[in-house]
């Protein structure tokens, strides 16, 4: 039941970036603009996230009627124990789209990256000073590739 509400949220997710897609400055001589990686990548995602639910809907189809006696609360219990670090992930990206808007992409990005590492797993020293350090680069090359070759205009909030 999980993947099926995973599949479900992925699609309404990749709607959202697919229609924002759209809305990306492009070149006027350029066949493909700003906005044509991110469409694809969403078309891609609901393409398999319809394959997710309608193989997971088959799997609940053959199951015997007795394991339906669960409880809904042990149920949710269940599905946020096992899913509880998609879950999570999930909060953060959203928090991290809200702020976007506020602090700007560069900042906000690397402290997405950062507290997205963390919550993974990467919590030793040496290991958040390495997360930090590939966020700051990826970051920067993402925004100055970004800006000065394709001419996307990144958000800009209180910081860059």
């Amino acid at each position: 039941m999980g993947e099926i509400l995973i599949g479900l949220a992925l699609i309404v997710l990749c709607i959202i970036i697919y229609v924002q897609g759209g809305n990306l400055p492009s070149l006027n001589e350029a066949y493909f603009s700003a906005g044509s990686f991110p469409r694809l990548i969403a078309a891609l995602l609901i393409l398999l996230s319809a394959i997710l639910i309608i193989s997971k809907m088959n799997e609940l189809r053959k199951k015997k009627p007795t394991e339906d006696k669960i409880s809904t609360q042990k149920q949710l219990a269940a599905f946020y124990m096992e899913y509880r670090l998609v879950v999570l992930t999930t909060v953060v990206f959203f928090v991290y789209i809200f702020l976007l808007q506020f602090i700007g992409f560069v900042v906000s990005t690397i402290l997405f990256i950062i507290g997205a590492a963390i919550l993974i797993g990467y919590r030793k020293g040496k290991e958040v000073l390495t997360v930090s350090a590939v966020a700051v680069i990826l970051t920067l090359s993402m925004y100055f590739f970004f800006e000065n070759v394709l001419h996307v205009r990144f958000p800009s909030g209180i910081f860059i």
